[in-house]
């Protein structure tokens, strides 16, 4: 069993329940500060404005304590659509990543490796009509051996297809 295979057993993603002495402090010292506040929020001498001021001062502090912490969260799948900064430079990562691809790929006389490699791209960002978009493209065309059955696993998932061998490969067409 190695080390990876463990993580499964472990609680919040293999995070320990561990204390922050750091956090505890800072969340002690929060703490005073708004204990501090109430206190002289009493010292008002008119009534009306001690209570209000008073439920400011412990809703705004008890918003300032408890504020949530955003997690970071690592996950093998893409993101579906960018919900915080870090998930949005992801997805422009991966928009700069398909722009290099359709770039290598053109429109080459003959399907090969990089225009497999923008159907897995297309893919994997969400870009579905692309995708579709590229595999109608390749339509009727001749794949090599290796080549077309990668292409064909990943055009499977949007068009049934048929392969037709020829001389020199394989003829990829949409049924």
């Amino acid at each position: 069993m190695g080390i990876n295979d463990r993580d499964y057993m472990k609680k919040d993603g293999g995070k320990d329940d561990v204390i922050n002495l750091r956090e505890l402090v800072i969340v002690m010292l929060k703490l005073a500060v708004v204990f501090v506040a109430v206190i002289l929020s009493f010292r008002f001498p008119l009534l009306w404005i001690k209570i209000p001021l008073v439920i400011c001062v412990l809703y705004g502090g008890w918003r300032w304590i408890f504020k949530a912490k955003k997690k970071k969260t690592v996950s093998s799948s893409p993101p579906k659509a960018p919900a915080k900064p870090v998930q949005a430079k992801v997805v422009s990562s991966r928009r700069l990543n398909l722009e290099q691809l359709e770039a290598e790929a053109g429109n080459p006389p003959k399907p090969d490796q990089s225009s497999i490699r923008l159907l897995i791209a297309y893919d994997a960002a969400g870009e579905f009509g692309q995708a579709k978009a590229l595999i109608q493209h390749f339509n009727g065309k001749e794949f090599t051996e290796p080549v077309v059955e990668e292409f064909a696993v990943l055009a499977r998932n949007y068009f049934p297809i048929e392969l037709e061998p020829t001389e020199s490969g394989v003829r990829f067409k949409l049924a």
